[in-house]
């Protein structure tokens, strides 16, 4: 499958300079320097490392979120933030920061930089097959370019506006603007967003039928990828390179997809590698290499759907019945023939649908005709039974619609009882649901009460007699007696135990001090275990919210670094809070295992999470994938 490029990168130089650039800003961070400079080198880091390790370079934009403190600052890190997310796959996140970084852009009435990140969103559009929004918000962004003579930013919006058209198969207008924008970077000696947009265009011309200027185009590419060392744009070049000499070359084919699967694994991209196993897989399928057919074949159908799926599982059954395992083969027979009868089975009724309107027509006309034959031959016969006709036919007509308004009337009251039962039903769920809600909101209240008559006991009763006996035991410490002394450490130490006992109960009240100094404490408590770093960022919330909400949401935050601690080995959390159109932002992130959304199974720790988000009127949006982390961004009205 041929590949287009969706977003525009900032390079900076590449080999040596770029390594003296990283060592040198990574010294700078060892002198002590402002919390701002900090922030600054830390994003100078970061967009060093897009090219080369997303993980890091995600992990300096979050250190840079931690220190800064200068809107405009804040600004750019949730754009560079939103790009990690973009290329990691992570697009409901990617969204959020761009948005984040216009909100902050508007406030500050930068125009350009608004227009600039509108660009990332237009390309999360492109990405999530929204073609028509794509083109809307970046033909706006292209007209404001235009106006300021910004050539280059044009070009930009031009390359990804030809990548919409080309998903819609419109090939003479992708062609168009692909080739203006190529103009444009060439003009401006811009060869980085020029590499960018020569594989589009390559792959533009060989889904339009012209595969020559495709291998032309791809191979200019790959030259100028290799002159400036870029891996992500080789990846994207080698796929298409071997998607099209699959049928031609499977040497060549094999070669490039090698090449793609090194790359893609070396830069964590996990995005269309499905589609580069599947041709491997093919490949090896015709080299007669079954074994390794049966690899590939696997890895691809984990995530390919549809058609390819059924593709994948069709030769699954070759490659199996291949090494002599029919068994196996039957069942990857099996597997293809039922999921190809459900994808044929909307096309069949369409079909079908089709056919039995036009025999209906056709019977009509042929009876229509026989009619007219008839009338003929009985003219004068249909004259004198005219009238008779006429009555029966009227009688006729009007049974059939008594008899339509009758089932009409059936109908509709069929299916307003059956609505009444649906919310019948839905009133019932959420019965059920406020139910669960009232009782985890009395647990917890029963919980705080319970641990606070502990302590208060613990302190005021048990704390105070040991007080006295220590009293006591002090007064006859001049005896000097051996036996004393053990029995005032004793006291000593049971003292401690009990105020230290009195102290923990205590602390799942410290809510009272507000969310964040809370969130905060229990960081610092955790991080002394050296097993997990965790980072509470506040950048502009300072608005009073109810204790019930800062409660729950206390909870949630505790749920999910349960969730990191126990299943994640993650290092490094971040919590960061903000405010935003009257609603406090919090952002969960950690850089652990991660896992598949869309087939985990939902656990305890995760409904419980939800409930409570539903308690405060709070929204929830979890983005993770395997071995690419967690993020979780929740929010609340304030």
């Amino acid at each position: 499958m041929i590949f287009l490029v969706f977003m525009f990168i900032l390079f900076g130089k590449t080999g040596l300079t770029q390594n003296q650039k990283i060592d040198s800003l990574l010294q700078v961070l060892k002198t002590d320097i402002s919390e701002e400079n900090r922030a600054i080198t830390n994003l100078s880091l970061a967009k060093l490392y897009e090219r080369i390790d997303l993980s890091k370079g995600k992990q300096f934009a979050l250190q840079a979120l931690t220190f800064t403190k200068n809107d405009s600052l804040s600004a750019e890190t949730n754009n560079q933030l939103g790009r990690f997310n973009f290329f990691g796959s992570k697009l409901d996140s990617a969204s959020f920061h761009f948005k984040k970084a216009i909100s902050i852009l508007e406030i500050l009435k930068d125009e350009r930089r608004v227009a600039i990140i509108n660009i990332s969103l237009g390309a999360i559009q492109l990405r999530q097959g929204n073609y028509n929004a794509t083109i809307k918000i970046l033909t706006e962004s292209a007209s404001f370019f235009e106006k300021s003579k910004d050539s280059l930013n044009a070009a930009k919006c031009y390359s990804n506006i030809a990548s919409a058209f080309a998903e819609q198969e419109i090939f003479p207008k992708s062609i168009e603007y692909s080739e203006k924008a190529i103009d444009i970077f060439r003009d401006l000696n811009q060869v980085q967003f020029e590499l960018i947009t020569l594989p589009n265009l390559a792959a533009q011309y060989y889904k339009s039928g012209d595969t020559l200027t495709a291998i032309s185009y791809n191979e200019k590419a790959e030259k100028l990828a290799l002159k400036l060392n870029n891996k992500r744009s080789l990846s994207i070049i080698y796929n298409n390179l071997g998607d099209i000499y699959l049928n031609k070359n499977l040497d060549k084919a094999k070669g490039y997809l090698e090449k793609t699967i090194t790359l893609k694994n070396e830069l964590n991209l996990q995005s269309g590698i499905e589609f580069t196993q599947s041709n491997l897989g093919y490949i090896e399928l015709q080299n007669k290499n079954y074994k390794k057919a049966i690899l590939y074949f696997t890895k691809a159908s984990q995530k390919v759907q549809g058609k390819q799926l059924v593709s994948v599982y069709n030769n699954l059954k070759d490659s199996y019945t291949g090494i002599g395992n029919i068994n196996k083969a039957l069942v990857f027979s099996e597997k293809a023939r039922i999921l190809n009868d459900s994808i044929l089975n909307t096309v069949n009724q369409k079909e079908f649908v089709e056919i039995q309107t036009k025999y209906e027509t056709g019977k009509k006309e042929k009876e229509i005709l026989s009619l007219q034959n008839v009338n003929l031959e009985m003219n004068i016969q249909r004259r004198q039974n005219r009238n008779l006709l006429i009555g029966t036919i009227s009688l006729l007509c009007l049974t059939m619609i008594i008899g339509y308004l009758l089932l009409k009337n059936s109908k509709r009251k069929q299916t307003i009882a059956e609505q009444q039962q649906i919310l019948e039903i839905q009133k019932a769920d959420r019965l059920l649901k406020d139910q669960e809600l009232i009782g985890l909101d009395a647990m917890l209240e029963g919980q705080e009460k319970e641990r606070q008559r502990i302590s208060e006991d613990l302190h005021d009763n048990l704390g105070s007699k040991l007080s006295t006996i220590k009293l006591y035991m002090d007064e006859v410490k001049a005896n000097d007696s051996e036996i004393l002394k053990k029995i005032s450490i004793l006291l000593d130490e049971t003292y401690d135990e009990v105020r230290n006992i009195a102290h923990e109960k205590q602390s799942s009240t410290q809510i009272d001090k507000g969310l964040i100094p809370a969130v905060k404490l229990m960081a610092n408590r955790i991080n002394g275990s050296k097993k997990l770093d965790i980072k509470v960022v506040n950048i502009d919330f300072n608005y009073q919210i109810s204790t019930s909400k800062e409660l729950q949401l206390f909870r949630i935050i505790q749920e999910l670094l349960s969730n990191t601690i126990k299943h994640a080995k993650a290092k490094q959390a971040i919590i960061q809070f903000s405010e935003d159109n009257n609603q406090l932002n919090f952002v969960y992130e950690d850089d652990g295992l991660g896992f598949d959304k869309n087939s985990k199974k939902e656990g305890i720790g995760l409904s419980n999470i939800e409930r409570r988000i539903r308690k405060i009127n709070g929204s929830l949006s979890i983005d993770s994938i395997p071995g690419n982390g967690t993020t979780v961004i929740v929010n609340v009205p304030i």
